[in-house]
């Protein structure tokens, strides 16, 4: 039977995060790190979990600032580094945890776009291989300049105003069941703020320049009726990176949280699969 442990530990400013780790029931044949979405938390990540448990693997996850049980404003950051702060520091106690086992990270989304960031750009040791699930490299559909400039007026006066983010669970899922519990979510946010806009879309025009100098083994998948996070730009990014042990995968009719739609099996088999062969 698989044991649980959570509990709470500090990110480098004092920002109090929250994390959740599993392990199976025998020796774990490696460790896994999850870095949820925006707006999301890692308690939506069970089916994931739950998959990679039975395949013999350990799975850590925690929430960063501003979501789920961490502390912070809500969907709000001061600053993009201090995302990949965070997730810096939840690396170190993976690692800890995982001893000389193997490492990967999987980052989903805005969690694909911070381990895209931390890999390309910081010193990162014990890093296996990295899976991004419908990286957030780009919105697939163009806000209006209108809402830009407003996010960037009212961002110098209120940074930290929680607006509707305009994000229906019809956008992340085809599945009826899950498209229901994230309607009952209470941790899960609707709301987007001006400085997150602003610091991420930063972050996104950055982050094309740093796919080169990711090495290590790549796995990207994303679905193909994504309307959220441009398929495209993941392909754009994957095509760039500098690993030369890299995969990319886009599953029909899926739309934005692959690892939550119907037929996710699949994919789950396919992750488990690409760590298996790197082990």
């Amino acid at each position: 039977m698989a044991r649980h442990d959570e509990g709470y530990f500090t990110s480098r400013d004092g920002t109090r995060l929250f994390w959740r780790s599993s392990l199976p029931d025998s020796e774990p044949r490696a460790h896994v790190a999850i870095i949820h979405g925006y707006g999301d938390h890692f308690g939506r990540y069970r089916y994931v979990e739950s998959a990679l448990l039975a395949d013999g693997f350990a799975v850590h996850g925690f929430d960063y600032r501003g979501h789920g049980r961490a502390e912070g404003r809500r969907a709000y950051c001061e600053t993009w580094p201090s995302y990949v702060d965070d997730l810096e520091v939840f690396w170190e106690r993976v690692r800890a945890a995982a001893g000389d086992k193997k490492t990967f990270a999987l980052g989903h989304s805005h969690g694909g776009l911070m381990a895209a960031h931390w890999a390309g750009a910081r010193a990162v040791e014990g890093l296996t291989g990295l899976v991004l699930s419908a990286p957030y490299f780009k919105l697939a559909i163009s806000p209006p300049a209108v809402k830009v400039m407003a996010a960037r007026a009212v961002g110098k006066l209120v940074p930290w105003l929680g607006i509707a983010s305009g994000l229906k669970v019809e956008d992340l899922t085809t599945d009826v069941e899950v498209q229901r519990l994230t309607r009952e979510d209470p941790l899960y946010l609707s709301i987007a703020t001006p400085r997150w806009f602003i610091e991420s879309t930063k972050a996104q025009a950055e982050v094309m320049p740093l796919a080169p100098k990711i090495r290590v083994p790549l796995f990207v998948l994303c679905g193909a009726a994504d309307g959220v996070a441009a398929p495209a730009a993941a392909k754009t990014f994957f095509e760039a990176a500098g690993s030369t042990d890299k995969k990319f995968l886009e599953y029909p009719g899926m739309k934005h949280e692959p690892l939550n739609e119907v037929g996710r099996a699949e994919v789950f088999r396919d992750i488990s699969g690409w760590i298996s062969a790197h082990l």
